[in-house]
């Protein structure tokens, strides 16, 4: 048995390096199609400390370790949102049709396509995912902690409106889970796990508020965060009441009618702290 042992050591030991160095190779080439492609231009990596950055990006780092880096990829302008934490918002899966059609998940986005890269045998857009799914996975808890902290301003909630919840919903949410919320959207077959049946799948709340009172809240903060890890992406760009509102219609999608948007607030601002 214990020679069975030392075998299986011996065998699986270089087999997981070498795994390791085929992951860091992948990240390494990923860094250099993300400079050739000039992705610096548009996207920082450097969360502001002390700013809305971290609320937004987070969480920050110290600038040393970005200048160690060879080049260091702070970046030029942040036309774009910044990535040094990519990974803990954005799957892999999210981040293949957003890079080979921005407009198809994020309507106007200026961003261009990047779908030559997953042309041919697609090794540059997978290096390149290798390397966008290394920015900021390790925070991934740290992010999911943060949000479970987050409520939205008391004076935003009054703003909540149903018909800016439709239009926040058919821009940012039924790609995926389809125009009525049946997880049907036109890019649902390009994602490894399907969305949700917002109208009548399962609702499953991770963290600390789960009972019915703070159900608004919570799912305003799945809105506004997304699931790391997941392929649900936040949407942290929108502002408190578009994101009540966003909630207030998502809600209204479960019921079945239209959920009036003095009613939507006063559930959200029943559960917000004082």
């Amino acid at each position: 048995m214990l020679r069975w042992t030392a075998f299986l050591v011996l065998l699986v030991g270089p087999l997981m390096l070498a795994g390791a160095e085929r992951a860091s190779d992948g990240i390494a080439r990923g860094r250099e199609v993300y400079v050739a492609e000039g992705c610096i231009n548009c996207h920082s990596q450097y969360v502001r400390p002390g700013t809305g950055d971290v609320a937004r990006w987070g969480p920050s780092r110290p600038l040393a370790e970005a200048l160690e880096q060879t080049p260091p990829l702070l970046g030029n302008r942040r036309q774009g949102p910044d990535l040094q934490n990519v990974a803990n918002r954005r799957p892999r899966a999210w981040q293949r049709v957003h890079l080979a059609d921005p407009r198809a998940i994020t309507p106007g986005s200026r961003m261009p396509s990047y779908s030559y890269l997953f042309a041919g045998d697609a090794a540059r857009g997978e290096a390149l995912l290798d390397y966008l799914d290394s920015l900021g996975n390790e925070t991934m808890a740290a992010r999911w902690a943060d949000a479970q902290q987050w409520s939205p301003r008391r004076d935003t909630a009054v703003a909540a409106d149903d018909s800016a919840g439709r239009r926040s919903y058919l821009a940012a949410c039924a790609g995926c889970h389809g125009p009525k919320g049946r997880g049907d959207g036109q890019l649902a077959a390009q994602l490894p796990v399907p969305p949700r049946d917002l109208v009548s799948g399962a609702w499953i709340y991770q963290g600390p508020d789960r009972k019915d009172a703070a159900e608004p809240l919570a799912l305003a903060r799945l809105i506004k965060f997304g699931v790391p890890g997941s392929a649900m992406a936040g949407h942290e760009y929108l502002e408190d009441g578009e994101i009540l509102a966003l909630a207030a219609y998502v809600r209204a999608l479960r019921q079945g009618e239209t959920v009036p948007a003095p009613a939507a607030a006063t559930a959200v601002a029943a559960v917000l702290p004082p």
